[in-house]
């Protein structure tokens, strides 16, 4: 019988491979290794005196402290280890990296042998290697294993040589054994990570064999059987890492993956050449045609700051703890795009202005992070950018302060291969004014699904749409829970991973401005209520507040029979962490303390903050009052519904899942809406009452025509005038009041940015006409959505057209001029309307009247 080198019998199509029965693979990395000596990953021995000199320099020397002390926990250099397996043996991994990088830098006789003495023992504890959730370290120490091995190499007798090459190729083939098995246990983040890991420790073994076999199934066509998608083609990179650079398990996990598969890119780029000529599957230069020229990781290394909330944490989207992203030092040194490079520099900058720059591990920031990143001062630098809209996620930021106002929204709109997924499409965070206001509340580990008596509490946090802040239909609430209903959004997970998930939500438009920054999000149809599709448009404006435009609709509306949907829209709230009295230390000491015990969750008592109705109860109005975590700074959220709702409540049960096994619990509002179709637009207001901040009168204006809705957001002292107005876009509706000028829309939604009455900017969506003052501003053809301002004598303005429409501009003369795309385009003015008007293409645009 024959068999493979690793006992595993080879089926009868495998032997056509080299028959012409399959085509040939793709090719992998032109790693030359057998020729070279150690250490030759990082670098080689003639850059050993400037790694020398770069630790005696400012960051590299502070992780060199920390590299000296050992890993966490472990004392000097490695003390007691976990009684976990699978996390002894990654401690011991990261013993034996300290030690190896501390011989290398100081030569130190301690350090060599806590290196050798764990590299000795490579292997003899995990049992990652053939299970999960085991897999998770067993990367990462194989990864620190290759590492290691690396720098003591030269240093190690024939015998111990020998001994220890032995040691971590048994490591490498019972891996491999696993990872080539048609059902690996190895799936999504730990595949990536037991791959980065077994490709590297292959590298350091002098062969390349397995690392093929690892970049292929990464980055190559073949077939994504670890994922259960039989029949769906790779990259298997693809499969959590969309294409505009957001990892679909959350941030955390993003860092998870990433902490690992960088330094194994970085490795395999240097053996296949460095510089521009290796392989560098980051910015897509010299990588195979199954990978192209796609550069979705350098867009996940660059948008890394759009992922994290003002207090350089990550936000808890999907899983992801309140801890610092912590890959910014080593991502830019991977980005050979000038503005890419400069983005994650900021990025460092302002992470180490909050004392958050430290990686997952310090060995690596030493070896990859550029000097001109590690420079970057205090505080000195912020990334590029403020605001990123992607297909799967919207980031509107006031700016990069602490205090900033920043809103993070879902989109989703690939399925989801992870069970790390959540019904969260449209689901937004925002923090402001230094504080946590609205939140995701985590995804639920704290609670045990299995046996335990919070079993219900897991499947409200981790699979309810009602733990989120949306909408949900008719009281569906979850899945998998014999406590709630049938699900109303259901995740790729629990379906055919072949299949785009259940509800795919998708992104129809978006404005970047500064003053009015936006995102419009679409769910064509429910599961539960297929009847029923949803537009939710989420606007920045002033830098200061955020209105909600939501539209449900029904497409049994106009029929003999409309069916009637209770729409209920949910906000969670949160705030200061450490108020509840007698609460055990790590509960108010959350930034440095973690539970000593992972199977024990603390129960750390309610988020601090007061809910309070702003007029009459019933009114659907309310304040979430707080502080911010220093104590010093008192907060209020002013929350209006306009409409007003049919119903309204607030439930104080909410529960988070913010740190690793500690638990609080948070209020939460439900509004609810009945009709077949409805919309209302919801206001947040943030302001710091210490520091004088004006407060806005938010009042609800009539309107007439058609069905819809209008809110005027006023500033007395800075004689500002906000006009919101929401409407189902059947019928034009007007709003006329002295204060403001007379509006009218017909689309579904606008808002309308004025100062003593004058217009700033206005922003519309799915519209085919905006007045103001009696002046038709924005006229088309078919529905389109825009971000207009004034511009000299004329109007400029951005477009998003679904198909191609006639678009006129409000023109002063006959003889006005309109420029597409900066180009005269052919121009018609109608005098009736007081506009110009030309042909405008479907897709972005830019359209100014000159």
């Amino acid at each position: 019988m024959l068999r493979s080198t690793r006992g595993r019998v080879l089926a009868p199509w495998i032997l056509l491979l080299g028959l012409g029965g399959c085509s040939k693979p793709p090719p992998c990395a032109p790693v030359q290794l057998h020729e070279r000596k150690h250490p030759f990953i990082a670098f080689d021995r003639q850059e050993i005196p400037a790694l020398r000199q770069r630790v005696t320099q400012t960051p590299y020397k502070t992780w060199m402290d920390d590299v000296r002390r050992g890993p966490p926990g472990q004392g000097n250099p490695c003390g007691a280890p976990a009684t976990n397996t699978d996390e002894k043996e990654y401690q011991s991994s990261n013993c034996a990296l300290y030690g190896a990088l501390s011989w290398v830098v100081e030569q130190r006789a301690d350090a060599l042998k806590a290196a050798r003495d764990a590299l000795m023992k490579a292997g003899d504890t995990s049992t990652g290697w053939n299970q999960r959730p085991g897999a998770w370290y067993w990367g990462g120490a194989m990864l620190n294993y290759a590492y290691a091995y690396d720098f003591v190499q030269p240093a190690l007798s024939a015998d111990d040589d020998e001994a220890i090459r032995d040691k971590l190729g048994d490591a490498l083939g019972k891996t491999m054994g696993v990872y080539e098995d048609f059902d690996s246990a190895y799936t999504t983040n730990f595949r990536y990570r037991v791959g980065s890991g077994a490709a590297t420790l292959s590298y350091a073994l002098g062969e390349r064999d397995d690392a093929c076999t690892v970049e292929r199934d990464l980055f190559g066509d073949a077939p994504l059987d670890s994922l259960v998608a039989r029949g769906a083609y790779g990259p298997y990179v693809q499969a959590c890492l969309t294409q505009d650079g957001t990892y679909v398990e959350g941030p955390s996990y993003q860092d998870d993956v990433f902490s690992t598969m960088l330094p194994y890119l970085q490795a395999m780029k240097r053996l296949s050449g460095g510089g521009h000529e290796g392989r560098d599957y980051i910015n897509a230069v010299n990588t195979p045609a199954a990978w192209g020229d796609d550069t979705r990781i350098a867009r996940m290394l660059r948008y890394g700051a759009a992922l994290s909330m003002p207090d350089g944490n990550a936000a808890t989207i999907e899983t992801g703890w309140r801890e610092p992203l912590q890959l910014a030092s080593i991502a830019a040194s991977v980005l050979s795009e000038r503005e890419g490079r400069r983005d994650v520099k900021g990025f460092y900058g302002w992470l180490s202005a909050k004392g958050k720059a430290v990686v997952n591990n310090p060995v690596y920031s030493i070896l990859y992070t550029d000097p001109d990143i590690a420079e970057a001062s205090a505080g000195a630098d912020v990334p590029n950018y403020t605001s990123v809209v992607t297909s799967d996620m919207t980031s509107l930021r006031s700016g990069w302060s602490a205090d900033a106002v920043h809103l993070l929204m879902t989109t989703e709109h690939e399925y989801r291969p992870s069970s790390h997924s959540q019904p969260d499409q449209t689901s937004f965070l925002l923090h402001a004014k230094g504080q946590y206001l609205i939140i995701d509340p985590g995804d639920g580990r704290n609670y045990d699904p299995t046996g335990s008596p919070h079993t219900s509490l897991f499947y409200w946090v981790n699979f309810s749409p009602e733990s989120h802040n949306l909408v949900t239909i008719d009281s569906y609430k979850g899945i998998l829970d014999t406590y709630q209903t049938p699900a109303w959004r259901q995740l790729s997970i629990f379906s055919n991973l072949t299949q785009p998930v259940d509800d795919p939500a998708i992104l129809q438009a978006s404005f970047l401005t500064g003053e009015l920054d936006s995102s419009t999000v679409t769910i064509d149809n429910y599961v539960n209520v297929p009847d029923v599709s949803t537009r939710r448009t989420a606007v920045l404006a002033r830098r200061s507040y955020v209105v909600v435009f939501d539209h449900m609709i029904s497409a049994s509306s106009g029929s003999s029979a409309p069916m009637l949907h209770y729409y209920d829209t949910h906000l969670h709230y949160s705030g200061w962490l450490g108020c509840r009295q007698g609460a055990p230390a790590i509960c108010t000491d959350y930034a440095t303390s973690r539970p000593t015990s992972s199977s024990a969750a603390v129960d750390c008592g309610d988020v601090c903050g007061e809910v309070r109705p702003a007029g009459d109860p019933a009114s659907g109005r309310l304040v979430w009052a707080t502080r911010t975590d220093d104590g010093k700074r008192e907060l209020e959220l002013d929350v209006v519904y306009v409409p007003r709702p049919a119903a309204f409540s607030v439930d104080r049960s909410g529960f988070t899942n913010f740190f690793p096994n500690m638990t609080f619990r948070h209020p939460f509002s439900v509004a609810r809406y009945v009709d077949s179709s409805t919309q209302w637009l919801t206001v947040l207001y943030p302001r710091d009452l210490t520091a004088g901040e004006p407060k806005p009168v938010i009042e609800s204006l009539a309107v007439s025509g058609g069905s819809g809705s209008a809110a005027l957001v006023s500033i007395a002292e800075r004689d500002t005038q906000d006009l919101a107005v929401v409407s189902d876009g059947a019928r034009p509706v007007e709003v006329g009041d002295p204060r403001v000028p007379a509006a009218r829309l017909q689309g579904r939604s606008a808002l309308l940015l004025l100062r003593r009455k004058a217009l700033e900017r206005a922003q519309v969506d799915a519209s085919t006409s905006l007045s103001v003052g009696g002046r038709a501003l924005l006229l088309a053809t078919a529905p389109v959505s825009a971000s207009l301002r004034p511009e000299g004598p004329g109007l400029a303005a951005e477009l998003v057209l679904s198909s191609a429409a006639q678009v006129g501009l409000a023109a002063a003369r006959a003889d006005a001029q309109l420029y597409l795309d900066g180009k005269p385009a052919p121009t018609r003015y109608d005098a009736a309307s007081g506009t110009a008007s030309t042909s405008v293409p479907q897709g972005r645009h830019r359209l100014a009247l000159r």
